[in-house]
Order: C-alpha cells, then sequence, then structure tokens
C-alpha cells in the first residue's frame, strides 16, 4: 500500500500540469454536478445548464493558454497539440452553444431533466479525448465514452415511441461499429506488437512491403469510423435517428461528433498509416464518391426537414472526405476550415427547427415552411441565406469551403473526383433551393408560431451574417 501511495504521489508531481487539462476538469466537474442535481430541486435543469455553460467556458480557456503547447501524456496514450487544441475549441464552442439553444429554446417536458446537461458534459469529454489519442486502446475508450452518453440522449424522450426507437437504432448499429473496430485493432496488434500511433509508425517506416493482415485491419477501422462518422455505404442509421431523436440531440449528432471523428481520421491515417496513403486514400475516394451521391440523391424525396438534414449532413461528409485523400498539410487546413462553415451552417439551421412551432407543438415537415416570408421576413431571410451556404452559393461561406477544398483536389490531379463533387453538389442545392422556394413563393397552409425567443433571433442572424460576410475576410 505504500508503494501504491508513493508512485501516485510521484506520477502526481511529474504531470502535475494534467491537473488543468480540459478533459480532467470537464470530467470532475461532472462528477460533482452530477452529485448536486439530486438538492437541486425547482428548475434543477436550468441550474444545472447555466452550471455546465460556465464550465465548458472555463475548459475553453484551458485549451487556449496551452494552444501551441506540444507533449505526449499519460505513457504516450494521449498528445496535446496544436491540431488538437484547435479541435478541441471548436467542439467546446458548439458545445456551449447547444446548451445555450437548450436553456433558451422551448423545449418537451421529457428534456427538463438535469441529467441531459450531465450527460452532454460526458459525451464532451470523450470527444476531446477521442481527438488527443494516441494509442487505439485509449482511442477505443474514448469512442465508447462519447457513445455511451449519446445512446442515452437519442432515446431521452422515454415516452416518445419514435425516440426509444432511434436509441435502440442507434445502439446497435454503435455495438456493431465497436465490434469491427475491436477486431481491426487485434489484427493491427497481431502484426506490430502495439497499439501505440508512434509504434505503428515505426514499424511502417521499416516495412519493405505492407502485409495484407494490415491494411485488412485498417479497413476495419475505417468502416468502424465510418458508421460514425455517417459516411455512405455506412449511413444506414443516420436518417432514422436524425429524425427519432430529440430535435436538441440531433443538433448535437450532427455537428460536434463529426468534428472529434474527422480529428481521429486525420491523426489515425497521416501519422502512423501515412507510408500506405495510397491503400487508404483508394477507400476513402470509395467513401467519398458513394456519400456524396446517397447524400445528393437521398434528399430529393425527403418530406421531412430532419430527414433531409440527415442527407444533407452526409453529403457533407463526402465532400470533406475528399479534403483528406493526399494527406497533405492543405488539405488539413481545408478540412479545418470546412468544419468551421459546416458547424455554423449546421447550428443555425437547426436552431431554426427547434422554434419550428405550431401551436405550441414541434413540427418538422418541409410543408411547414411555407408562406414563412409573409408571417416572420427576418426569420426567413435568415434561413435563406444559411441554406444558399450549405448548397454552396457564391459568395455564401458554404461556396468558400467548398471551393478551398476543390482546389486541393485538383492540385493532386483527382479531377473525376473533381467533376463528380460539383455534379453533386448542383443535385443538392436543387432541395436547398426547393426550401427556399417554399418559404417565399407557396401559399401558406398554416402558419407557424411567431418565434418570440429574441435569443434565437439574434443568434440566427448571427449565423446568417457569418455565412454571408466571411467573403470579406481573406486571411480567415
Amino acid at each position: 500500500m505504500k508503494e501504491l501511495y508513493s508512485y501516485i504521489q510521484f506520477q502526481f508531481f511529474r504531470e502535475r500540469e494534467l491537473l488543468i487539462i480540459p478533459e480532467i476538469f470537464l470530467a470532475i466537474c461532472a462528477v460533482i454536478i452530477l452529485f448536486i442535481s439530486p438538492f437541486l430541486k425547482k428548475e434543477g435543469f436550468t441550474k444545472i445548464g447555466y452550471i455546465s455553460l460556465i464550465v465548458l467556458f472555463i475548459s475553453q480557456f484551458f485549451i487556449l493558454k496551452d494552444i501551441f503547447y506540444s507533449k505526449l501524456i499519460f505513457d504516450g496514450f494521449f498528445i496535446i497539440d496544436s491540431f488538437g487544441s484547435f479541435l478541441k475549441s471548436l467542439i467546446l464552442i458548439g458545445a456551449g452553444l447547444i446548451i445555450f439553444f437548450y436553456l433558451t429554446v422551448s423545449n418537451p417536458k421529457s428534456l427538463r431533466r438535469s441529467e441531459f446537461s450531465i450527460l452532454f458534459l460526458i459525451s464532451v469529454v470523450g470527444m476531446l479525448l477521442m481527438i488527443s489519442s494516441n494509442n487505439l486502446l485509449s482511442l477505443f475508450m474514448s469512442m465508447e465514452l462519447q457513445s455511451l452518453a449519446l445512446y442515452i440522449l437519442v432515446s431521452f424522450s422515454r415516452d416518445d415511441f419514435v425516440s426509444s426507437e432511434a436509441g435502440v437504432k442507434y445502439f446497435i448499429i454503435g455495438s456493431l461499429s465497436t465490434c469491427i473496430f475491436l477486431f481491426g485493432t487485434s489484427l493491427i496488434y497481431g502484426l506490430v506488437g502495439s497499439t501505440s500511433f508512434s509504434e505503428i509508425s515505426l514499424f511502417m517506416s521499416d516495412l519493405y512491403s505492407t502485409p495484407t493482415m494490415l491494411i485488412i485491419g485498417l479497413i476495419f477501422i475505417l468502416v468502424s469510423l465510418s458508421l460514425k462518422i455517417s459516411a455512405a455505404p455506412f449511413h444506414m442509421w443516420t436518417p432514422d435517428v436524425y429524425q427519432g431523436a430529440p430535435s436538441i440531440v440531433t443538433t448535437l449528432l450532427s455537428t460536434l461528433p463529426k468534428i472529434a471523428a474527422f480529428g481521429v481520421l486525420i491523426r489515425l491515417l497521416v501519422y502512423p498509416f501515412g507510408e500506405i496513403i495510397i491503400d487508404w486514400g483508394k477507400i476513402l475516394i470509395i467513401l467519398s464518391i458513394s456519400s456524396m451521391l446517397i447524400g445528393s440523391l437521398g434528399a430529393l424525396r425527403q418530406t421531412d426537414i430532419k430527414r433531409l438534414m440527415a442527407y444533407s449532413t452526409i453529403n457533407h461528409i463526402g465532400f470533406i472526405l475528399m479534403a483528406l485523400i493526399p494527406g497533405s498539410e492543405d488539405g488539413i487546413t481545408s478540412i479545418c476550415i470546412y468544419l468551421i462553415f459546416y458547424i455554423t451552417m449546421n447550428l443555425g439551421m437547426f436552431l431554426f427547427i427547434l422554434n419550428m412551432q405550431r401551436d405550441q407543438v414541434s413540427v418538422t415537415a418541409i410543408k411547414d415552411l411555407s408562406g414563412l416570408y409573409k408571417t416572420q421576413p427576418l426569420m426567413a431571410g435568415c434561413l435563406s441565406i444559411i441554406l444558399f451556404s450549405m448548397a454552396g452559393i457564391p459568395p455564401m461561406a458554404g461556396f468558400i469551403g467548398k471551393l478551398i477544398i476543390l482546389n486541393i483536389i485538383i492540385d493532386n490531379n483527382l479531377f473525376f473526383l473533381a467533376i463528380i463533387a460539383v455534379l453533386t453538389s448542383v443535385i443538392a442545392a436543387f432541395y436547398y433551393i426547393r426550401l427556399i422556394k417554399s418559404i417565399f413563393f407557396d401559399e401558406p397552409i398554416d402558419d407557424l408560431d411567431i418565434i418570440s425567443n429574441n435569443h434565437s433571433k439574434y443568434m440566427l442572424c448571427g449565423f446568417a451574417f457569418f455565412n454571408l460576410t466571411v467573403v470579406l475576410y481573406p486571411q480567415f
């Protein structure tokens, strides 16, 4: 017992700076909030929500303080670097905005529980750990921490059968993804003798030819991660879960886990498996093309906005995957820029969906947007700007993001991929413009409730303004 205490004390003093890394701070705060939540009876979910918002803000400070810091921690299981810090900062900003949405919009009674914010914080901890993972084992643990919290959040509305069904579907697909990931990891460990990214990179650099089993192991891991990011043909769960989950949870699913998963993909493929870029590049080409095709064509016949947004996400994922194929620094930079635009577009769109109500009952059918311009012209204008941006219409942010990625693809002589990307973007533009046509030119069937929430109005205007004016900042 004495030796154990001495070892813990040694680790504490050797890595005392770890006490202020955001993941540890967030995890400790989540546990403290869990203990105090039963004592906050009246409007407890609101108080816990604001406490969670403060915790996220403080965590952001810890990241920005050491954004240029680089070090391996916990015996190389995790890494702190500028790339990870940037993505973590983006996740925390998105998480803060989603919690703020949760606190300011009108939520159904089933969501007004303090457990929501606690589970939300736990899932954010998992995402941050995913980005910092430098070992397949730590990556697996981080993914599971994030996923377990998300399984519960998707089925959080216990009285809603559709939400429970979505939770079961998401849990089954997530469990399958976990098994596939572990199988791929076991194959790689059997060949390399280690799960560390550094050891795998060292092993790869000494090879004259790549063992087939190593490529098979990597394929299994890529399939697992494709399920996480909703890349086709592993997208089957996305429309049903997006539609069935509470809208605030769908907002979370469509944004933050995607950023974390792309952080993992970049760190995993470019560093330890950079020597076999030809092999995994071909896999990414297939995933990218199929995602863009299915995402653009699948949305054409949708009548529910949340299902349409699911296919929109699949289409955007295919576009982002293109930038990773060259494995270059410019490609990674373009992904980071696109993710900023992607998160602002999606958050803006879902903020409006959260406020779509008729007689104080949430509605999500596309026909409910008919004639919105006549009753709420400002909201209609802001929503149209965001939709134009998602369609990639110049000079919106979405167009700038797509243009940067297309430049990377063309510079690497992947012309066929650029042509497919442009064609699918044209198809995707149809269903975005169809929504705008419904907003401005269709006769209203039954008016939506006027948005009385000033916070939502200001934030929706802010998202629209950002997407409209980003072209004015060429050094962004």
